[in-house]
């Protein structure tokens, strides 16, 4: 009779180690799949976070040459006497502007395209040339590309 219940409390012992080493091993495996999870989810997170960043710059930049081409166009083709000290660094701004949206093909050359238009007008000014108004309608079409270009990038409806 005692052998018998030492062989029942070493199959209950058993059964109870097998049963614990299984809960064991699906605790562990829960564990690792939870840091897999946590590392991944995180790894994502930033992922998105520096896309979100790099693009909210990018935009950034985009609306700061509009704002600039608009700026350029309204002085230059305006009726009243531009003054050459002030329209030099906006000018050569918007000429290195074409080499900083390379990555964008369209605003680019909406740029230097532009930027000729506005050198035009510029020289038609100066020189009280008879083209100008020839010109001012140019720098219209011109800076109308320009952001529908950026209107393109941007993925943004155009507005009016």
């Amino acid at each position: 009779m005692r052998v018998s219940r030492q062989c029942q409390i070493l199959r209950i012992l058993n059964v109870v180690t097998a049963t614990t080493v299984v809960a064991l091993v699906a605790s562990i495996l829960a564990f690792l799949s939870s840091l897999i999870a946590i590392g991944w989810g995180t790894s994502l997170a930033l992922t998105k976070e520096r896309r979100q960043l790099l693009w909210s710059k990018e935009f950034d930049r985009l609306l700061a040459l509009e704002e600039l081409a608009g700026q350029l166009v309204e002085e230059l083709a305006g009726y009243r006497a531009t003054d050459p000290a002030t329209l030099a660094p906006k000018l050569e701004e918007l000429q290195n502007a074409a080499g900083r949206f390379s990555r964008h093909d369209d605003v680019r050359g909406a740029v230097l395209q532009l930027k000729n238009t506005l050198d035009r007008m510029f020289v038609a000014k100066r020189d009280h040339a008879d083209e100008a108004q020839d010109i001012r309608s140019e720098l219209d079409r011109d800076l109308k590309r320009l952001l529908s270009a950026c209107d393109q990038v941007t993925r943004r409806d155009k507005l009016l």
